[in-house]
């Protein structure tokens, strides 16, 4: 006869707590219907380019597409989380509408802690707004690759007590020595004596776990921008341009849309490195007088119509049973009139004809709301609440 065996059971000592069993913590499911409304027309958008290519211009160019959609003030909140000089912003403050100047909130940073801080509170004002509105606002992080240094330095201050600049100076002055006293043979050693630390996993936790991820899967528009940074990888994406943009390699996985901008003579180009949801990309497209935000929305009605759409958002929002925003007059229009069948798109066509029509197909100026005269009491009062 088998043995039968005996559970067992760990003494508890004074003062433990009790693991917790995560499989038995019921997890509340959202219904798909909800999710959708929740998410569907949600963006995830990067702009990386060298300096003066316009990436502070293309993500204030989404408040002057908003003015000419004629959306009103109460359904605009844009934060942004901002590690650059001042005058990168206030030098280009005019081109943020009038009506809109109440609705835009900057979050000055200077270290990792700031960074999680002001993005936290960004997030409680990002969620009261739609609570408010019922529209998502967009939170902006203004140069990844800051971010990213800021999380070396926050772990150097706190593993090593030196900050980034130091512990690299005397990092740099202990190989120096080492490598003095030994022959040429022992060179490989000191370089894997520094690398030996494994610092990087924990610097990445300090950015991807405890920070950007966290922003990934926050459900309002995500707009960032990023410098470059040089990369000789032949199968990389960006292989065509020899950069990438700049801050933890990983970063243009979290995004739906990553665009590169450039700017050349007295005209600034966009080209599309990554357009989730499509099957066509777009190259250097003249965003010249006309904007980022609006050009790119412009282009991906075309490919829409072209029948370049993977997923169409008009498709899932009927079947969940969606109304589309009456802020906006396309959807407006697709809403009161059937919709037409696109023939499928003939091998030649480029973006090239889109280039051409460009000039003749710009958006008309649309009539904009006024805002509500306790506006402004809303906005003091959201603001007093978490004491900014």
């Amino acid at each position: 006869m088998a043995k039968k065996t005996q559970k067992v059971i760990k003494k508890k000592t004074e003062g433990e707590e009790e693991p917790v069993d995560l499989w038995s913590i019921k997890k509340k499911p959202i219904p798909l219907k909800q999710f959708v409304k929740d998410t569907i027309d949600v963006e995830k958008i990067i702009w990386f380019g060298a300096s003066n290519s316009g990436k502070t211009h293309a993500y204030l160019s989404i408040l002057h597409h908003m003015e000419q959609e004629g959306v009103p003030p109460e359904q605009v909140c844009m934060c942004i989380i901002f590690p650059d000089r001042a005058t990168g912003i206030t030098k280009l403050w005019h081109l943020v509408p009038k009506i809109y100047e109440d609705r835009i909130f900057i979050f000055p940073i200077h270290n990792y802690e700031d960074m999680v801080s002001a993005t936290a509170t960004a997030q409680k004002l990002l969620i009261q707004h739609y609570e408010k509105s019922d529209t998502h606002g967009w939170l902006i992080v203004e140069l990844l690759e800051e971010a990213w240094r800021m999380s070396q330095d926050y772990y150097s201050r706190k593993s090593y007590g030196e900050s980034l600049a130091d512990l690299m100076a005397i990092k740099r002055k202990s190989v120096a020595d080492y490598m003095t006293s030994i022959d040429k043979e022992g060179k490989e050693t000191a370089y894997q004596a520094l690398e030996g630390r494994k610092d990087w996993v924990i610097i990445k936790f300090f950015h991807n776990f405890n920070w950007i991820d966290k922003i990934k899967r926050m459900p309002f528009n995500v707009g960032a921008t990023s410098e470059v940074k040089a990369t000789d990888d032949d199968d990389d994406v960006f292989s065509s341009i020899k950069v990438r943009p700049a801050g933890e390699k990983d970063n243009v996985h979290r995004f739906d849309t990553v665009l590169y901008l450039k700017h050349q003579g007295n005209n600034f180009y966009q080209r599309c490195f990554k357009l989730t949801g499509f099957s066509k990309l777009y190259t250097d497209y003249d965003i010249t007088g006309i904007g980022s935000y609006s050009a790119h929305k412009q282009i991906t009605s075309k490919f829409e119509k072209s029948g370049y759409r993977q997923t169409k958002i008009e498709e899932l929002e009927e079947q969940a049973g969606i109304t589309a925003p009456k802020t906006v007059a396309d959807l407006k229009s697709k809403k009161s009139s059937k919709p037409k069948k696109t023939k499928k798109p003939a091998p030649e066509e480029d973006t090239a004809q889109i280039a051409e029509d460009q000039s003749a197909e710009e958006p008309t100026p649309k009539k904009t709301a006024k805002p509500k005269k306790n506006e402004s009491s809303e906005i003091d009062s959201i603001l007093e609440e978490f004491e900014i």
